[in-house]
């Protein structure tokens, strides 16, 4: 559970990770953007992440599912090696 320091709220991440200088590493996987309720609930809670500090591409990453369900294998790797370097 993560708690908002400037926009108050809580919300769970998909997934975190800590670095070794205790930093907070946030990737949230986007299923169903081709819902309208979810697209709109996901600019709310990036906005949310934003306003407290997780920036996209520095503390917050994001991963999704192609308009069929599917995922791109090679966009998954190049998430996880973003995150993994920033947590070597």
């Amino acid at each position: 559970m993560l708690d908002g320091e400037v926009e108050p709220g809580r919300l769970r991440p998909d997934f975190s990770f800590v670095t070794a200088d205790g930093d907070l590493i946030l990737w949230e996987h986007l299923g169903m953007m081709v819902r309208e309720d979810y697209r709109k609930g996901w600019e709310w809670k990036k906005a949310w992440y934003e306003a407290n500090g997780f920036g996209v591409g520095r503390s917050l990453f994001t991963s999704q599912d192609d308009e069929r369900g599917g995922l791109d294998s090679a966009c998954l790797r190049s998430t996880v090696n973003a995150i993994k370097a920033l947590l070597d």
